[in-house]
């Protein structure tokens, strides 16, 4: 038994202090893979999530799809693959998982994360200090978990900031940008005009479920009170759901950080709106049995702050796939703009800008100019509003974030800053790292890596095969449209 007379004066929290090579805050695709990727690189690692599980958008709170450069599309780009840690956890969860359970995915994750012995996992744990040990570098950052009532005071070598929403460049003051840029400040044809508005909105998923039985819906009090606000709303129907209604989307003409509760609350409203109009506007006598099963208690951000760089990514590097001697990254996702007001557009919900393939991402947009020990991971890197188009994805948001992780061990080790990693000999180094670690980057060449075996591999064979022609095999298929095959091959071929 406990008890304790009363204080006259307030008591304080239990604190606890903690230290280590690197710290990052959020758990999403992008932190979780930057934690494996630094813990076995032999540093310590503090792991900060705001949330009960990690993975972010794709987790079971939210439920999106994992996407990368190969957008899953019939878009060019379907053979790109992200490596390293993030294709290790995509390969792992097809063979686990091939139902796409999301409660599978956290645990999974979890898994992965809690088997590194350098990795100290903080989830409910949200960021909301920060101290400067000098003017341009974090020195601590203070957090707080609900679920313990501890606070907690985390201290590192480099820090990478995660968070979504860049919880700790934010505090610290570094530079940041939101909403799109002017087409002319970077020549991008592609910058928004403000009817159609400068930032993305979030959304929330729902699922149902057939009983077998008829199921009755009764609609709350606060859902839309008229389905025929929304312009689209002939298109709801009893086969889509989840991830299929991605366009149930708002809050782009809102601040997407202060108002996120407010938009949640309209989605809410929306959601139940067009579940009732499934349930109960006698269009869909399919809709009997079926009963909703799920909806999300937090929407998937889109888009809120992004964090200037000594480089930002703009639209003519994605479309004309430039070159760069830092590319420790790359991306293949069209740039895939929303019109900022969403579901109540009348506009398509979606302008999707294919590049040719896949583009490279340069390492200076992974840090925050201003600081000394400031890496960037996640959506918040370095880019225009029309780059972010296509580097927010999760696939590619975790591909870049590994090349962070890699780059904050060599900081470490050889008691460097970010910036200096742009060297010509350092940035080798890093490349060289990346690519032995599975890490593909677009035009870079293994050449230079004098411990590569393959460079110094041969083949040979006890007999040869001359292949005239291929006989025909496999039953006959009419076409309803037409197909054809796509092969990669190097211009000039």
């Amino acid at each position: 038994m406990i008890t304790e007379p009363f204080s006259p004066e307030m008591r304080a929290l239990r604190t606890e202090t903690l230290s280590s090579d690197f710290a990052i805050v959020g758990g999403g695709l992008a932190g979780v893979c930057a934690a494996i990727t630094a813990a076995r690189a032999g540093v310590s690692v503090i792991l900060v999530q705001d949330r009960p599980v990690l993975g972010g958008n794709s987790s079971s709170e939210v439920r999106l799809w994992t996407l990368g450069a190969t957008s899953h599309m019939g878009n060019n780009n379907r053979w790109a693959r992200e490596g390293g840690v993030i294709d290790e956890l995509l390969m792992e969860n097809l063979w686990r998982n091939p139902e796409g359970n999301t409660l599978m995915w956290d645990a999974l994750l979890l898994e992965r994360v809690s088997a590194e012995p350098r990795i100290r996992l903080l989830l409910n744990t949200s960021v909301n200090r920060v101290e400067l040990s000098a003017p341009g570098r974090v020195g601590q950052v203070g957090a707080f978990c609900s679920q313990n009532q501890t606070r907690y005071e985390i201290t590192a070598g480099q820090f990478c900031d995660a968070s979504g929403d860049g919880i700790v460049a934010f505090l610290a003051g570094a530079a940041f940008r939101v909403g799109a840029e002017s087409r002319e400040e970077f020549g991008e044809k592609f910058a928004p005009d403000a009817q159609y508005g400068e930032l993305l909105g979030h959304s929330m998923y729902f699922y149902t479920r057939d009983t077998g039985r008829p199921v009755r819906f009764v609609k709350p009090g606060f859902a839309l009170p008229d389905i025929q606000q929304i312009p689209r709303w002939r298109n709801f129907n009893t086969k889509d759901h989840g991830c299929r209604l991605w366009w149930i989307e708002y809050g782009g003409r809102l601040d997407t950080i202060h108002d996120t509760e407010a938009i949640k609350w309209e989605l809410w409203r929306i959601i139940y709106a067009v579940w009732d109009h499934i349930k109960n506007s006698g269009q869909f006598p399919d809709a009997e049995t079926l009963t909703l099963e799920w909806v999300s208690t937090i929407p998937g951000k889109r888009e809120s702050r992004r964090f200037e760089g000594d480089y930002m990514l703009r639209q003519q590097d994605i479309i004309e796939q430039r070159e760069f001697e830092d590319v420790v990254s790359f991306g293949g996702w069209s740039i895939d703009l929303h019109p900022s007001d969403g579901i109540y557009s009348p506009q398509k919900p979606c302008n999707q800008w294919h590049s040719r393939g896949v583009y490279q991402i340069p390492y200076r947009c992974l840090y925050a100019r201003d600081f000394e020990n400031l890496f960037l991971a996640g959506r918040i890197t370095s880019s225009t509003h029309v780059a972010f188009g296509s580097t927010r994805v999760m696939g590619t948001c975790a591909h870049s974030a590994q090349a962070v992780a890699l780059a904050a061990a060599m900081c470490l080790r050889d008691g460097v800053d970010p910036a200096a990693m742009v060297g010509p000999e350092r940035m080798l180094a890093l490349q060289t790292a990346l690519m032995r670690r599975g890490q593909f980057l677009p035009r870079v060449r293994r050449d230079k890596d004098p411990d590569d075996l393959a460079q110094r591999a041969s083949l040979s064979a006890t007999s040869e095969l001359s292949l005239q022609e291929l006989a025909p095999g496999g039953e006959e298929i009419s076409l309803a449209c037409s197909v054809a095959q796509m092969l990669p091959i190097a211009p000039g071929n």
